[in-house]
């Protein structure tokens, strides 16, 4: 692979930063995004992010209930895939805030038990926030009013929905510790980890998935916002189709507004665990 690279960068350098290969070169880089797995991150099936919860499960092999959270639940899809894979050693807090996809989640999942559904939303402090979407249901809806015309959305629905903390409701309902908690709200993922400081602090939050892309353009929140965060008490990695790749250090390369899912892992589980399921190819 070492000598591949080096023939690709000397037969390249000849034609780099030329007007007369940009669109080969904007071809290259678009090919690049998708060999490392970002921009796909929406699609649960083709993601990797089933592989990423079952390396979850072998984490916690020995453990005999755990507590997982799916925040940005919205129909329930996500919900339904932890419930059949955990069965009954798991308790699932499902979160979605609008009262039309509630309503769809609570059809596919509301009857499971130890499945609990609220309608609200987390963030970093309690309040009453406008959620936004362009039609009733959709997994685009988001506590900001997204500039989507380069695709051809308008987000035309709007609703007020609660907010509250991840602090505050796992002090309410006697929650000490979360095993899994998986984000994905459009944007708001940095706002929730937020409200969640004292969990982060104490180490009461084990493993976090959460999603980056073009969403966080519009909240204006970074990657290195999350890298800083979270890597002083997390290992983290981003989830590719056959596993999880390793980010050892902040890059400006990672700020790349495209759906793509990351894993972080705390650091308090034991280094052999870890060596289990980390990218068995990396390059």
């Amino acid at each position: 692979m070492k000598i591949l690279n080096r023939i690709l960068k000397y037969a390249l350098s000849r034609h780099q930063g030329k007007l007369k290969y940009q669109t080969t070169f904007q071809y290259l880089y678009h090919l690049g995004l998708s060999g490392m797995n970002m921009g796909g991150g929406w699609d649960i099936e083709d993601s990797g992010e089933g592989i990423a919860i079952e390396h979850v499960k072998s984490l916690f092999s020995r453990k005999n209930h755990l507590m997982l959270f799916d925040v940005g639940a919205n129909k329930g899809d996500y919900s339904t895939m932890l419930k059949k894979l955990f069965q009954e050693k798991a308790t699932i807090h499902a979160f979605e805030p609008s009262k039309h996809t509630f309503v769809m989640l609570q059809k596919k999942v509301g009857n499971q038990d130890r499945v609990f559904l609220h309608q609200k939303a987390l963030g970093e402090t309690a309040a009453q926030l406008t959620l936004y979407y362009p039609e009733k249901g959709a997994g685009l809806a988001s506590l900001y009013d997204r500039k989507l015309d380069h695709f051809g959305i308008e987000t035309k629905e709007a609703e007020q929905v609660a907010v509250v903390t991840l602090d505050s409701f796992c002090q309410e309902n006697g929650i000490s510790e979360i095993d899994f908690l998986k984000l994905d709200v459009e944007g708001h993922e940095l706002a929730v980890l937020k409200g969640g400081k004292q969990m982060l602090d104490d180490g009461k939050i084990h493993v976090i998935q959460f999603e980056f892309g073009g969403c966080n353009i519009d909240s204006r929140t970074y990657f290195q916002d999350f890298f800083y965060l979270l890597s002083p008490g997390f290992r983290i990695y981003r989830i590719v189709k056959d596993g999880l790749f390793p980010i050892e250090e902040y890059s400006e390369d990672l700020e790349v507004f495209k759906t793509t899912n990351y894993l972080c892992i705390s650091k308090k589980i034991v280094a052999d665990q870890i060596k289990k399921i980390e990218y068995p190819n990396r390059q």
